[in-house]
């Protein structure tokens, strides 16, 4: 799996000297706009591949040496292309790629992306973008929203078991490392954060996502039952929960807020209206004992 980022400067070459994919024919533009909003069509490929195995490695061409990851290695390619020429390598030799990158920087003259454009392709090929949500799992496989969860009936099964998730999904064109995930629980205007274990012993997560990928981690329900146990104990009632994720880069996203009603944590059958009467005993209890809101 790469772990290679081409950098606002590179970003700014690249796409500066190119306006479509590079692969002969294709219709493919270097930018989509989908209601008001842009964002890069192409990957960045490696001419010569980065590891041994790949697809037309050289050993020539490396990391210490700059000509790895140097602009002459590198080409605009369509997703679609993009995979075509490392799945086909002995279709694809090095020499045919070199010659659709000098087309590409001829045929391109005077008709690069503008200054706008090319600071929206940096900004996506350098910040990570995620999305994050809760969901719910299941022993034999099957993961859906959290919501729905209780709707999971079995089949062909003799028992199956039920677990909190969350899914962190790379809806950008950059990899990036998920450090953590978790729930963020409104205890009424509270907020308590729940980090789930690094590994399940039923799943292992994928913690490095590629582009237009996604994992899920795992919980018991029985960790999270203890800690809402907890709360209450402290006249303190989940209103309401979301799934975040910490990412490598040192930033962390936020999915929706879920009414605490799908937590796995409740006993029985239970209502919207009757979360919101325990919410507001608890406030009184609260109140009665002097701990405030």
């Amino acid at each position: 799996m790469s772990d290679f980022g081409p950098g606002a400067r590179l970003c700014k070459i690249l796409f500066g000297r190119a306006t479509g994919c590079a692969y002969p024919d294709c219709s493919e533009p270097l930018i989509e706009e989908h209601r008001g909003h842009q964002s890069p069509n192409v990957e960045v490929a490696h001419i010569r591949a980065e590891k041994p195995g790949g697809a037309r490695y050289d050993p020539n061409f490396t990391k210490a040496n700059g000509k790895l990851n140097g602009e002459e290695n590198l080409l605009l390619l369509c997703l679609k292309h993009h995979r075509w020429v490392d799945a086909h390598e002995e279709s694809y030799p090095t020499e045919e790629l070199l010659a659709w990158k000098a087309r590409q920087v001829t045929e391109s003259r005077g008709a690069g992306l503008s200054a706008k454009q090319l600071d929206q392709v940096v900004k996506a090929f350098t910040t990570p973008k995620a999305e994050a949500e809760a969901v719910g799992a299941s022993s034999v496989g099957i993961v859906t929203k959290i919501e729905n969860l209780k709707d999971v009936k079995p089949v062909n099964v003799d028992s199956i078991e039920f677990f909190p998730g969350v899914r962190i999904s790379n809806v950008g064109a950059i990899d990036f490392t998920v450090d953590g995930v978790g729930f963020d629980l409104d205890l009424d205007g509270q907020l308590s954060a729940y980090l789930f274990p690094p590994a399940h012993r039923l799943h292992q997560p994928v913690r490095r996502l590629q582009p237009q990928s996604n994992s899920v981690w795992v919980a018991d329900a029985d960790d999270l039952r203890r800690l809402a146990k907890e709360m209450i104990k402290m006249a303190r009632v989940p209103t309401r929960f979301r799934a975040f994720g910490d990412l490598g880069s040192g930033s962390r996203v936020h999915g929706p807020w879920v009414s605490s009603l799908h937590l796995p944590v409740w006993e029985g059958h239970v209502t919207q209206e009757w979360l919101d009467g325990f919410v507001d005993l608890a406030k009184q209890t609260r109140a009665q004992l002097g701990r405030g809101t």
